[in-house]
């Protein structure tokens, strides 16, 4: 949790940074991502497991901003994603989260669940001080929970950015461990510039604990006085910022979420990257995410100097999923370290049935190489 001002402004930086990257043409959602969490691992001194965990706070955002800096560059020239050919469908009252909170990442597991009635209806609010929470939808499985929310303020503030959102599990009392936030400003209609904002949450699940049902949402909002969002220091100046009290939604989660279960392989496919031996040892694939895991082949090189050269080489262009003949490119959302290698979390649109999905990796270093291919899936 997030215990001063200085520290909550600065994650609150750090997001608009990435924000402001994510605009720039010259480099894919994906490759910038990865490469931003790619410098939280570098920021994570002995860091064996997780990247994102319970409480992370100032290191972490101050890693953002160092990633996005400093590991940024050398993804400039990755290779151009695949363009997707299957149409999204309508979401109706969720459509407008399409341009304001979802990002080409998100969008494909988020139009599988939708096209496939995998969604709860929440749009339950909380409101103090003239800012206003609503809880719009969820979606989950036993890895994570994803959720779409509305932000408002009244004519007094600007919002600056969400500054804290989490889950509570009513049951344990605990919290879940919540991974990333995106979400924007609405620009039009023009009543509702800077006073309105459209936000995703993303919170991991451990399948191997009790599903949770009662859940309580928290939210506390950023703002500033109108006219300031303008002011390039705005975020820099304590003073300038003032925040909501906590907002809380109350909701039981939809049974329904609880009926799938992850798919598990273990292909054991070897394949050399950067010069080592590695081996695909598990994907894994569930209705809101796919999980391909690659372990080092000699336990002798685990270390993370070798592990850290692999994955800086390794360019995951993505899974390419084939629908009723139309393809679909499931962008890695995320990537950590593991105890044996790294491991890679992807788009899903497992719900879609699939006939086939297939991972495509580059070496970087080796661009004129061919690309490594890796038939995960085929329903025949």
């Amino acid at each position: 949790m997030i215990s001063s001002s200085e520290e909550q402004t600065l994650q609150a930086d750090a997001q608009r940074m990435q924000e402001d990257l994510d605009q720039d043409q010259g480099v894919s959602n994906s490759a910038l991502r990865l490469a931003i969490q790619t410098g939280m691992e570098r920021g994570q001194q002995r860091m064996k497991k997780r990247v994102f965990s319970k409480g992370m706070g100032f290191s972490a955002a101050a890693a953002v901003v160092v990633a996005a800096v400093l590991f940024i560059l050398p993804y400039f020239h990755s290779a151009p994603q695949p363009v997707s050919t299957r149409q999204s469908v309508n979401w109706g009252e969720l459509e407008v989260f399409k341009g304001n909170a979802i990002s080409s990442l998100d969008e494909p597991t988020l139009d599988s669940a939708i096209r496939n009635g995998y969604i709860q209806l929440v749009n339950q609010k909380a409101e103090a001080n003239g800012y206003t929470i609503t809880l719009n939808a969820v979606t989950a499985d036993e890895n994570k929970i994803m959720y779409l929310y509305t932000a408002t303020t009244d004519d007094k503030q600007e919002i600056y950015s969400i500054n804290s959102a989490k889950m509570k599990d009513r049951i344990t009392n605990g919290y879940l461990n919540t991974t990333t936030q995106t979400g924007g400003n609405v620009t039009i209609p023009e009543l509702e510039r800077n006073h309105m904002f459209y936000g995703r949450g993303v919170v991991e699940l451990d399948r191997t604990e009790p599903f949770p049902q009662q859940l309580e949402a928290e939210f506390r909002i950023a703002s500033v006085n109108p006219g300031k969002l303008a002011d390039r220091k705005t975020g820099t100046i304590m003073a300038d910022m003032h925040y909501s009290p906590v907002l809380k939604v109350r909701f039981a989660l939809d049974p329904k979420f609880q009926e799938y279960k992850t798919q598990i392989v273990k292909p054991d496919l070897p394949f050399t990257l950067n010069g080592h031996e590695v081996v695909l040892s598990q994907v894994e694939m569930s209705p809101l995410l796919i999980r391909a895991r690659v372990a080092l082949k000699n336990p002798a090189e685990n270390n993370w100097k070798t592990r850290e050269g692999i994955m800086e080489n390794a360019l995951i262009q993505g899974i390419t999923s084939k629908v009723q003949g139309e393809f679909v490119q499931l962008s890695p959302v995320s990537g950590n370290g593991t105890e044996d290698g790294f491991e890679y979390v992807f788009a899903s649109n497992w719900l879609n049935d699939p006939e086939s999905l297939v991972l495509e990796i580059k070496e970087r270093e080796s661009f004129d190489k061919q690309d490594i291919q890796f038939e995960l899936y085929n329903k025949k």
